[in-house]
């Protein structure tokens, strides 16, 4: 429901004019936003949380615009036939959608009475949510609105930067503590298991929400008849025991900085908000398009009938049926509808679904005669490993995913980088990668790679390759690619012993099939790893 361009606390500003308008509201995300969305295990109150940020900075901005600015009675025809500079308007919206919320006041009263109503309505009824407002003035001239709207999001960060941390009150006298957040808690609320337990305001806030966040969720991705969305990480299709991991996925369009600078350059007020306007609703087309792209494929895999009561399998894949006989699909939207997606899945699926995606961005863009892509990091964890640290870890291979496009792609396109942990251990993402990848023959680890460029070993297409080679030709060799796994660790000497005791050749790979190492790169862990946390959702044949 919101842009994953937000990450801590909500913060909504505005542009306030001494005597003419305001450009007013985009929100940001930082520490404190992640937390609200991502910090609990249980997947009920990430979708409540998610869908009261989505409410707070859309529908509820929409409604607090209309007691604000009552002249104007603003609806959505203001957004195309109706303009603040020659209507009479009191306010008007420039665009909103995927996070983002922005408007022009005529009258700084009007700007200061959106500003308290929003406010306490978030207090109200998204406790925990925290809204901080910055203003400044702009005079309509006919030209400038995109600079003033640049120039108003680096004095929001440079007052962000100075605010102090809060630190709530935890509780007086005899309380009894909420489980999710340590706060006190003032509800009780009951689990899909029956049990009943005492919450705070705001995860009773998060907990009401969740179902409003299925029902809309419903119907922006429809999950088709005889299937439906699962309200708990237990649901997303995993299988008991090794094998219960689930993938949180963050994508992230590339360039849309540099793109939304460019449209503000040296345009007329008016050009501008039609141009930022058709942006933001392309780009909100663009990732719900490819995120029920995904969602499609992965349902067109279902079809396979019911292996044993109570579930259908797909490949490798188990799936509960809920109390009306629907599917529960494994995937989970958290955070759509911009240029940032985030989704939660099986573990084994993560990295299919997320290349789905992304080709699926492209391809929608060019479609739109827009040079769009988007890179994607893949977090596979256990089910129960804490979902604020999986999604943070998302977040950083996403950035490594952008780094390395940065640096190696010339004619743009997509990237994508994945770290899997079985165990409970975390630590910034280098360090891990430095600990289990870094070995005295060198890199273990290809990450990040390419989307598409097939051939290069550093991309996608080439690691699933392998790993289906691997998967196809290696499936009763369980001990023998244990034991490379081992010999790729030590190095060259080691794997070439290997090949020579178990007479087995590697598949082919241009200048790493004699050793499995070249310029101090091992270009056969990735796939190996991959081997038994991988399921491949489009058909493809493994080369030799």
């Amino acid at each position: 429901p919101v842009t994953a361009a937000v990450l801590a606390n909500l913060y909504v500003l505005f542009c306030f004019p001494s005597c003419h308008f305001i450009p007013s509201c985009r929100p940001f995300i930082s520490f404190c936003l992640r937390q609200y969305i991502f910090g609990s295990n249980r997947l009920k109150e990430n979708i409540g949380a998610s869908y009261l940020v989505k409410q707070a900075t859309e529908d509820w901005a929409f409604e607090t615009l209309k007691l604000a600015a009552p002249k104007n009675n603003v609806d959505s025809s203001d957004l195309v036939d109706r303009k603040i500079e020659t209507d009479g308007l009191d306010a008007e919206i420039l665009y909103a959608g995927g996070g983002n919320f922005v408007a022009l006041f005529r009258y700084a009263e009007s700007a200061k009475a959106f500003t308290r109503t929003l406010s306490k309505r978030v207090l109200i009824d998204a406790p925990g949510l925290r809204l901080d407002i910055h203003q400044e003035p702009f005079v309509w001239t006919g030209t400038g609105l995109g600079e003033a709207v640049g120039q108003l999001l680096q004095n929001m960060k440079k007052e962000r930067s100075r605010k102090a941390a809060s630190s709530p009150l935890m509780g007086l006298g005899v309380t009894v503590m909420c489980q999710s957040t340590t706060l006190p808690a003032v509800e009780v609320v009951r689990d899909p298991d029956g049990r009943e337990r005492y919450v705070s305001a705001e995860v009773y806030a998060k907990h009401y929400a969740a179902d409003q966040a299925n029902d809309w969720l419903r119907r922006e991705l429809p999950p088709g008849n005889g299937y439906d969305y699962p309200l708990d990480l237990d649901d997303l299709g995993r299988s008991i025991g090794e094998r219960s991991y689930i993938a949180v996925v963050h994508a992230d369009g590339n360039g849309m900085g540099q793109i939304i600078r460019a449209i503000g350059e040296e345009r007329d007020n008016r050009a501008y908000i039609s141009e930022i306007r058709q942006f933001s609703e392309q780009v909100k087309a663009i990732s719900t398009t490819s995120m029920m792209a995904a969602i499609e494929l992965l349902r067109q895999k279902t079809l396979k009938g019911t292996s044993i009561p109570g579930t259908r399998t797909v490949s490798a894949l188990e799936f509960s049926l809920d109390d009306n006989n629907n599917l529960r699909l494994p995937i989970r939207p958290i955070v759509f509808g911009g240029d940032d997606t985030t989704f939660v899945c099986d573990g084994r699926i993560g990295l299919s679904l997320a290349v789905e995606y992304l080709r699926t961005f492209e391809t929608e863009a060019q479609k739109q005669e827009m040079n769009l892509s988007a890179c994607a990091g893949i977090a596979i964890v256990k089910s129960h490993y804490p979902f604020a640290r999986a999604y943070q870890l998302s977040e950083s291979l996403c950035d490594e995913a952008k780094k390395f496009r940065r640096e190696n792609f010339k004619e743009g396109g997509g990237a994508l980088d994945w770290h899997f942990t079985s165990g409970g251990l975390y630590d910034e993402l280098e360090a891990m990668r430095k600990r289990e990848y870094h070995v005295s023959a060198g890199n273990l680890t290809l990450r990040p790679v390419s989307l598409d460029n097939e051939g290069d070993v550093r991309s996608w297409a080439e690691i699933e390759r392998l790993t289906i080679a691997f998967q196809q030709d290696w499936a009763d060799k369980r001990n023998k690619a244990k034991a490379l796994r081992d010999a790729l660790r030590e190095g060259q000497d080691a794997v070439m012993r290997f090949m020579n005791i178990y007479e087995q050749q590697l598949p082919k790979l241009p200048d790493f099939e004699q050793t499995g190492w070249h310029d101090r790169q091992c270009g056969y862990f990735d796939a190996l790893e991959l081997m038994d946390i991988h399921i491949p959702l489009r058909e493809k044949e493994a080369q030799p």
